[in-house]
C-alpha cells in the first residue's frame, strides 16, 4: 500500500480545512469550525480520527473532548482516534473545534508555514469528515501576536468577549454567517503521511483554585489600556502585596481592591479556566502566572528581562457573566488577577489539567512523615511533566529534553510499567539533528541552540535501559542507525591522542554547575562517552552482532587507556576533572567526575580514594563546595554510591536535602537547589530532581531488578530501628508489594512477588 492509499485509509473522504482567507502573518492564530448533523440513534461506537497543525480543542454539544494532537513531525504528523458516541444523542448535534496555530516554531513544536485542520469519522452513511460541510472563520475576540510568554513556548492570551459569544461551541449557535470551503487535498504538504499517537490521550479533569494568598490595593499607572507585555503593566503600577490569606475558588473584587493573588495549592499543568460575573462592558481583567512567591509576593521575576517567563494575559469583558478557557495548557501554581473595573466583581478560577493518564500503581508509605512528604512531592513532579511527551519546566517551554529522559523513565517504571512515552521520545529524538548525525536534545523543536552533545551520548543510554526495562531489542533494532550516526560523530571529535573534545559549535551541558569543566577535553564528557560506547556494546552482543561487539570493545580499551594516562593524577590518586586546549590539567576533581568514573567502573582500584576524598564528605555535609552537582546529578553521584554499598547514606542525603524544598513550600521539585534558585527565572517542576521515586523503590523497598524484563529483583531494604515502611511496585510481570518494621526488637520485612519472578 503506498503513502496515498495509506491517508485515505486513515482519513477517508476528509479535506485540510482553514480559513480561504489569504494571511501573510500566523502568529498566535486561532480558527473556528463548526459540523452539525442529526440523528435518529446513537451508535455505541463512533470513532473519529482527528488531527490539526499546530493544535486543537475539541467539543461536542458543548462538551470538551480532548486537547491534541501529540507533539510531532508534519512528514508523519500525528493523529487522535476517539470515540465520540459518549458525547452523541438523538435529533441535532455539533461538532465545535478551536484551531490554535503557534505560527513560528518554539520547544515543542516546528513549524512549516501550513495550518489545518483534519478530521474523518462516519455514523452509517453519515459522512463527518472535514469538507464542504463544515462552517469555519477566523476565531473573534482574541487578539493576536501579543506579548511572547516565554522565548520558548508560546504567546500570552488576550481576549475581547465583545467581540465573540462565548457559546459558539453550543448546539443552538446560529453559524449562518460562517463560510464553508472545500480544502485542501489530503497528502499535500507538509503533511505526508500520518502517524497513530501511540500514546493514551491526556487527562481534562477540572481542578479548582484552592484559595487567596494576597491582596494589593495599588492604584493603577496611567497607560494600562493600552494592549502590551501585561507584565510590563503589572510591572508600572507597582503593586503593594499584602496577605489576605482565604479559601475557596472564587473572589470578590470590591471598590479599591485592585488585584487578588490566588493558590491552586500545588502544581497544575493544564488551561486556566475563567468564571466572571457581574461586569460591564469594557472592564478589564488582567492576569499573570507564576510558580513561586517570595512571601506574599509572586515570583514574576523582570519584565525588562527578555529571558523572564510571563504568561498571562488580558480579558476584556462585556456585561453580565463572562466564561473563558485558556487555549493552551501551561504550567502555574499561582495566578494574579488584576481587575481594571467599576462594578464589584466575582471571578472563580479553575483549570483543565492536561496530563498523561498515567496508571499509578506504584505506592509508598513510612513512618517518617518527612520521606512521605518527599514522595507525594515527586511523584506530583513526575505527573506534572509528563503531557504528551516527557517534559521539563511546563511554566517555562514544555520541551522534551532527552538528558533528563533516564531518570523520568526510572521514575515512571516505578509508578506504572508503561513504556510508551519513553519509546515515542526515543524516536522523536531520532527523527531530528544534524546533517553529522547528531540528534536535537529536544525534539521536535526550532531550539537550534540546544544540540547538546553530552546528552546525545545520553540517549544511547536510555535505549539500553528500555531493554533492561522490557527485555525486549525491537527498539534497538528499529534505532540502530541513529546509534551508529551519534558513535560516528563522536569518533570525529577524537584528539590525536583519542579523546573526546568540546565542540564549540553546540553546547556542552554536563551540569548546572558553573565551576564545573567544560571546556578543552573535559573528563566528564569523556566519561558519558563512555557509558555510551558500553551501552551500544552491550547492545551489540544481546543482538548477537559479533563482528560489531569488537570493535566497539576495541574503542572502549582504548578510551580507558588513555584516560589513565591522560586524566589522572598518580601523585594525589585523583582524576584531572580535564585538559585545557594546551594540554595543561584541570587541577580540581569533581563529584561529577568521580561519580562518573565509578558508574564506568573506570580505575576501580582508585574508587575507594575517590569514595573518601570526594563523594562522602560530599554528601554527608550541606552542599557547601562549589564543584556541587545539582538535584539533578545526584542522580549519577547516587548510582554510584549503590556500587560502594552506600545505600543508606544515599536515604539520609535525601531525606535532609529534599526537605529543604518541602520547607520553603515546593509542591514540585524545583530545577535546582534552594540556595541557586533564582525565582522567577528558575523552573520550580522539573523532574530530572524527582529521582527519590526510583530511589525510595529502589532502597527503602529495596525492590531492584537485576536482569531484564524483572525476571530476577533483589530483595533488600534499607531499614532503619524505629521505623517501618510498605509500598507497591510496578513491574512488567506484575505488581511487587514489599514492606518492613523495624518497631520491635528485629527488623520484620516481606514480599509478595508475581509469577515467574525469581527473588535472589
Amino acid at each position: 500500500m503506498n503513502t496515498k492509499q495509506k491517508n485515505q485509509e486513515i482519513f477517508p473522504g476528509a479535506r485540510w480545512l482553514w480559513s480561504a482567507r489569504n494571511r501573510c502573518d500566523s502568529r498566535d492564530e486561532r480558527a473556528q469550525f463548526r459540523r452539525t448533523f442529526e440523528l435518529k440513534e446513537v451508535p455505541e461506537r463512533v470513532e473519529i480520527h482527528i488531527t490539526a497543525d499546530s493544535r486543537y480543542n475539541l467539543w461536542i454539544n458543548g462538551e470538551f473532548v480532548n486537547h491534541g494532537p501529540a507533539r510531532g513531525f508534519q512528514t508523519h504528523w500525528p493523529f487522535d482516534r476517539i470515540d465520540i458516541a459518549p458525547y452523541l444523542k438523538k435529533g441535532k448535534n455539533v461538532i465545535a473545534v478551536l484551531v490554535y496555530q503557534f505560527g513560528l516554531s518554539v520547544f515543542c513544536y516546528r513549524y512549516e508555514n501550513a495550518s489545518g485542520l483534519l478530521l474523518s469519522g462516519k455514523i452509517g452513511e453519515l459522512d463527518l469528515s472535514t469538507g464542504i460541510n463544515w462552517k469555519q472563520r477566523f476565531a473573534p475576540g482574541y487578539i493576536p501576536d501579543v506579548a511572547r510568554g516565554s522565548s520558548q513556548y508560546g504567546y500570552q492570551e488576550y481576549f475581547d468577549f465583545r467581540e465573540d459569544r462565548e457559546d459558539w461551541r453550543a448546539l443552538d449557535y446560529d453559524d449562518t454567517n460562517w463560510t464553508g470551503s472545500g480544502g485542501a487535498s489530503l497528502g499535500c504538504m507538509p503533511w505526508h503521511s500520518f502517524e497513530e499517537r501511540n500514546i493514551p490521550l491526556q487527562t481534562k479533569d477540572i481542578v479548582q483554585a484552592a484559595g487567596r494568598v494576597s491582596v494589593s490595593r495599588h492604584t493603577p499607572k496611567d497607560g494600562w489600556e493600552k494592549i502590551e507585555n501585561v507584565a510590563k503593566i503589572l510591572d508600572r503600577d507597582e503593586p503593594e502585596w499584602v496577605a489576605a490569606p482565604a479559601a475557596g475558588s472564587s473572589v470578590q473584587f470590591e471598590p479599591g481592591l485592585t488585584a487578588q493573588l490566588i493558590d491552586f495549592g500545588k502544581e497544575v499543568v493544564g488551561q486556566p479556566i475563567f468564571d466572571i460575573e457581574n461586569a460591564q462592558d469594557g472592564d478589564m481583567l488582567d492576569y499573570l502566572v507564576c510558580e513561586s512567591l517570595t512571601g506574599d509576593k509572586p515570583d514574576f521575576g523582570s519584565s525588562s528581562n527578555p529571558f523572564a517567563t510571563l504568561f498571562g494575559g488580558r480579558l476584556i469583558l462585556k456585561d453580565g457573566k463572562n466564561h473563558h478557557e485558556l487555549t493552551l495548557p501551561w504550567g502555574f501554581r499561582y495566578i494574579a488577577v488584576i481587575y481594571r473595573g467599576r462594578n464589584p466583581l466575582k471571578v472563580s478560577l479553575s483549570a483543565r489539567q492536561i496530563w498523561y493518564p498515567l496508571d499509578v500503581t506504584g505506592s509508598f508509605q513510612s513512618s517518617d512523615q518527612v520521606l512521605n512528604d518527599i514522595w507525594k512531592m515527586c511523584v506530583h513532579t513526575q505527573r506534572s511533566c509528563m503531557v504528551d511527551a516527557y517534559t521539563d519546566c511546563p511554566w517555562r517551554e514544555s520541551a522534551q529534553w532527552w538528558g533528563d529522559a533516564l531518570v523520568q523513565a526510572q521514575n515512571t517504571f516505578r509508578l506504572a510499567n508503561d513504556t510508551r512515552l519513553f519509546e515515542r521520545g526515543l524516536r522523536q529524538i531520532a527523527s531530528q539533528g544534524t546533517p553529522e548525525g547528531l540528534p536535537y536534545a529536544i525534539a521536535p523543536s526550532n531550539g537550534h541552540s540546544c544540540i547538546l552533545p553530552d546528552y546525545t551520548a545520553m540517549w544511547i543510554v536510555t535505549l539500553l535501559a528500555h531493554y533492561n526495562q522490557t527485555g525486549s531489542l525491537v527498539m534497538y533494532k528499529e534505532l540502530k542507525k541513529t546509534v551508529d550516526d551519534i558513535l560516528n560523530y563522536f569518533r570525529s571529535q577524537l584528539d590525536d591522542n583519542g579523546l573526546l573534545q568540546y565542540d564549540n559549535r553546540y553546547w556542552l551541558f554536563l551540569d548546572w554547575c558553573p565551576a564545573l569543566f567544560k571546556d578543552g577535553i573535559p573528563t566528564v564528557y569523556n566519561l558519558i562517552y563512555l557509558w555510551a560506547l558500553k551501552s551500544a556494546s552491550k547492545l551489540a552482543e544481546l543482538s548477537g552482532e559479533t563482528e560489531r561487539k569488537p570493535g566497539l570493545d576495541q574503542e572502549i580499551d582504548s578510551l580507558c587507556k588513555t584516560m589513565k594516562e591522560k586524566l589522572f593524577d598518580a601523585e594525589t590518586g585523583l582524576l584531572y576533572d580535564g585538559l585545557h586546549w594546551d594540554g595543561k590539567p584541570v587541577k580540581t576533581m569533581s563529584p561529577h567526575a568521580a561519580a562518573m568514573a565509578i558508574l564506568q567502573d573506570f580505575m576501580p582500584e582508585q574508587h575507594q580514594v575517590w569514595m573518601d576524598e570526594i563523594l562522602m564528605p560530599f554528601v554527608k555535609g550541606h552542599r557547601e563546595i562549589e564543584l556541587k552537582p545539582t538535584s539533578y546529578f545526584m542522580f549519577y553521584v547516587f548510582e554510584a554510591l549503590k556500587k560502594k554499598g552506600k545505600r543508606a547514606e544515599i536515604v539520609d542525603c535525601i531525606r535532609r536535602w529534599w526537605k529543604d524544598f518541602l520547607d520553603i513550600g515546593c509542591s514540585t521539585t524545583p530545577e535546582s537547589w534552594p540556595e541557586q534558585l533564582d525565582r522567577g527565572f528558575w523552573s520550580m517542576c522539573h523532574a530530572w530532581s524527582a529521582h527519590p521515586i526510583y530511589n525510595f523503590s529502589d532502597l527503602i523497598l529495596g525492590v531492584t531488578p537485576v536482569e531484564p524484563g524483572w525476571k530476577k529483583i533483589v530483595f533488600d531494604p534499607v531499614m532503619t530501628k524505629g521505623e517501618k515502611a510498605c509500598g507497591t511496585v510496578p513491574s512488567p510481570l506484575g505488581l511487587i508489594r514489599a514492606e518492613w518494621d523495624w518497631t520491635g526488637e528485629e527488623p520484620v520485612k516481606k514480599i509478595e512477588v508475581p509469577a515467574g519472578m525469581e527473588i535472589l
